[in-house]
């Protein structure tokens, strides 16, 4: 985004310099023209205010004499009379200002380049300025298969092990909730926890938990599979949707990691990471941090929690500031061209009075204004031989988090 309003810069400098390029040859206005030209739009202007207020002088004269019933139906009279007399003026005032043109041709040729220069600058800003926007991104149309399978409540009798049709699979993740990287590097590191320390796993990662109870599930699948040789089995159960996890270790696997440390491995790492929408980082880190625990190692640094929304919020941000400083700037630059160019006003020039007929008391009548009115995962062996777990028993250790 940033890039972009860099580019558009780029093109604005060119755009200017050849502004002055094409108009230095015409732009040689002589101030003492242009004071002219202002006083004889002043003498204008004075003239039609003179008869402006001579029109409101016979009109306070004549609402003396008159009854209240009658004071509205003058005021517009007047009123018209104002208008005809504005028309007039008007009128005048851009013959003179053709008039002017005519004699001052290389004037008016600047006049109308700079014109362009600032029409282009500042319709380039609001459409860069518009692209550089960030899209929303639109909802994919899906299968009313696929939309059951987004809303399934997962349990112990549904839920698909992978690690019994391939033995190096220890994460089920049905709902796609994290990506396949962050499935294999997880697989990789729960392999190294079962070969190098005898920790066989399960992590069960998906939207939601029948019942919203993952301990439950944690418990009903550790026993139903039998996960653990040795009774040192670890079952990681955790609802995305539900915004829940449970680490529920095997009966002997308790003493080595105890509730309290299940407790503090989820705070330290999922539920940071899960508030800001990042569950890759947050289950990657939480298998990186149980191996490093199980090896009496240091704990792994989690790295800076921001996820991608708030980049592009920030960056956004920071290119919708760039563009309003530039679209301030183009616009003092152009009040300073406008001393000489006129655009919007003659400076030191006088303009015509208000109507002083117009009846503030009936502006809202009708008579001087209108009214306002994912699919699931498929589990095959691929070759690969299929696993089964070491019959391992759980007893209601571990610890369970809301995010």
């Amino acid at each position: 985004m940033t890039t972009t309003f860099f580019c558009f810069l780029g093109f604005i400098i060119l755009l200017t310099v050849g502004g002055y390029t094409v108009t230095r040859k015409w732009d040689y206005t002589p101030k003492t023209a242009l004071m002219k030209k202002s006083s004889d739009i002043n003498e204008l202007t004075k003239k039609y205010n003179d008869a402006i207020r001579a029109l409101e002088d016979s009109y306070k004269m004549e609402k003396k004499q008159l009854s209240i019933f009658n004071v509205s139906s003058t005021r517009r009279q007047y009123s018209k009379r104002y208008q005809a007399i504005e028309r007039e003026y008007q009128s005048k005032r851009r013959q003179m200002n053709s008039v002017w043109e005519q004699m001052n041709p290389a004037w008016s040729k600047a006049r109308n380049v700079w014109g362009w220069v600032f029409t282009i600058g500042m319709m380039g800003a609001f459409g860069c300025c518009s692209a550089s926007m960030p899209m929303e991104e639109e909802e994919p149309v899906t299968s009313a298969i696929s939309s059951s399978t987004e809303e399934r409540y997962w349990n112990a009798e549904t839920i698909p092990m992978p690690h019994l049709q391939d033995a190096n699979q220890y994460v089920s993740n049905p709902d796609n909730v994290l990506s396949q990287n962050t499935v294999d590097l997880m697989n990789q590191t729960l392999k190294r926890l079962d070969t190098e320390l005898n920790i066989e796993s399960a992590v069960i990662v998906v939207n939601h938990i029948e019942n919203d109870d993952p301990f439950r599930f944690a418990q009903d699948v550790g026993n139903k599979y039998g996960v653990g040789r040795n009774d040192r089995g670890l079952v990681v159960v955790v609802g995305y949707q539900d915004h829940s996890i449970n680490m529920s270790p095997g009966r002997s696997l308790e003493a080595d990691l105890t509730d309290a440390e299940c407790h503090r491995l989820q705070q330290e790492y999922v539920v940071p990471a899960m508030r800001a929408d990042m569950p890759d980082s947050a289950m990657y880190y939480l298998t990186e941090a149980i191996y490093a625990t199980m090896q009496k190692k240091d704990l792994p640094e989690m790295s800076s929690l921001t996820s991608q929304s708030d980049e592009v919020d920030s960056e956004t941000i920071m290119t919708m500031g760039l563009y309003m400083l530039f679209m301030i700037a183009w616009t003092a630059f152009f009040l300073h061209l406008n001393r000489k160019y006129q655009w919007l006003a003659v400076l030191g020039v006088a303009s015509l009075r208000s109507n002083p007929f117009y009846d503030y008391s009936s502006s809202s009548g009708g008579s001087w204004g209108g009214s306002s009115g994912g699919g699931h995962s498929s589990w095959g062996g691929g070759g690969f031989s299929g696993g089964s777990f070491g019959g391992g028993s759980f007893g209601g250790g571990g610890a369970t988090s809301r995010w």
